[in-house]
């Protein structure tokens, strides 16, 4: 009895210790539809306002924040379960939980904007023609943030052409493709069994590539226009916006989000007056 107690005494404190704490979890979607090869699928891009009244601690490293706090939950969503909690906290720990330093606290009403990676479902959801998740935000001791719920089309495509294989820094190869649906051309990286998707494309030019580094880069014109491209991170170091929309994406809502969040500011500091 003394037991059970306890443990809905703990239960308690940490729902009143998150009772002030939310968030709007923005998904920003590049490309509705997947195929059905397509795997670590789902690219898009995120920015995290605190609406609620006390700070959320966040991983400054999007790495280590897709390690410990995110997830992607496919609706209908199931009630998180006490084993689920469990893994998550370890997986939150083992990203560095316990190292103050690689964290950073989020005031209330300001935007976070991570940078330099794109966010994806790597567990993959059964294909078909509608697929609906959320994604979640882990804070520890079992606490979840949910963004509203997310749609992908499931697709045949009207056309897939292989353009060049490529090597990278660790041995294998991999294959670029251009996949076209409807009034859409984007170009594809391909292993052995699945698709990941890298950026669109004109729909009429020529695509060529060339090495760029040696390495892990390569060089890929879209007609007359050069992007760099990186296996590692399957994204465009360079490009012009328009093949570049991850880019163009970050840039200018992290410049709104700090305009915003300078709005906040000089309002509390006048509050405080």
């Amino acid at each position: 009895m003394k037991k059970t107690m306890m443990t809905a005494m703990v239960g308690l404190l940490q729902l009143t210790a998150f009772a002030e704490t939310n968030a709007t979890i923005e998904v920003k979607l590049f490309k509705p539809w997947v195929i059905a090869r397509e795997r670590g699928y789902y690219n898009f891009a995120l920015a995290i306002k605190n609406t609620g009244k006390e700070p959320i601690r966040l991983f400054k490293d999007p790495v280590r924040f897709e390690m410990g706090q995110f997830a992607v939950h496919p609706l209908p969503r199931k009630p998180n379960t006490a084993r689920e909690n469990e893994r998550q906290e370890f997986e939150y720990e083992m990203a560095g939980g316990k190292a103050a330093h690689l964290f950073f606290d989020l005031p209330p009403e300001e935007t976070h904007v991570y940078e330099g990676r794109w966010f994806y479902v790597d567990d993959p959801i059964p294909f078909s023609e509608e697929m609906h998740f959320v994604v979640s935000m882990y804070l520890g001791k079992g606490f979840w943030l949910n963004s509203e719920p997310v749609t992908f089309k499931g697709v045949v495509p009207d056309s897939e052409e292989h353009i060049a294989t490529i090597s990278g820094v660790n041995p294998g190869q991999y294959e670029l493709w251009v996949v076209t649906y409807k009034n859409e051309r984007w170009l594809y990286m391909k292993t052995s069994i699945s698709y990941f998707s890298v950026c669109p494309l004109s729909l009429t030019n020529k695509i060529r590539v060339e090495p760029h580094d040696g390495r892990s880069q390569h060089k890929i014109w879209d007609g007359d226009k050069s992007m760099i491209y990186q296996i590692g991170t399957n994204l465009l170091l360079e490009g012009p916006d328009e093949n570049n929309v991850f880019g163009k994406w970050t840039r200018e809502r992290k410049q709104r989000a700090e305009v915003d969040n300078a709005e906040v500011r000089r309002k509390k500091a006048e509050a405080a007056k």
